[in-house]
């Protein structure tokens, strides 16, 4: 999978409300399909606290069968990978 596309297109749901990855707007709806403020699309959703949101994904899987969850750690440090190499070059 493209980390930068990913990137783009993922919406985080933390434990209150969800944030856009692209250009960080908050409270944003977890069924929302586009962000509010930059308009992108959501592809991939990622829950920083899956276990506790076991029923939110299944919810979410239901009505957005295209929408392809990530696991957020696994996320995070890939893209503190990414960044570290960018700085570095």
């Amino acid at each position: 999978m493209d980390l930068l596309d990913i990137k783009k297109h993922l919406l985080i749901y933390g434990d209150l409300s969800a944030n856009c990855s692209q250009c960080q707007a908050i409270d944003v709806s977890l069924d929302a399909t586009h962000c509010p403020e930059c308009k992108t699309e959501f592809k991939y959703i990622a829950f920083r606290n899956p276990k506790s949101h076991l029923p939110k994904i299944i919810r979410i899987k239901e009505k957005f069968p295209d929408r392809v969850i990530v696991d957020y750690e696994d996320y995070s440090r890939l893209i503190a990978s990414w960044k570290a190499q960018e700085f570095l070059k």
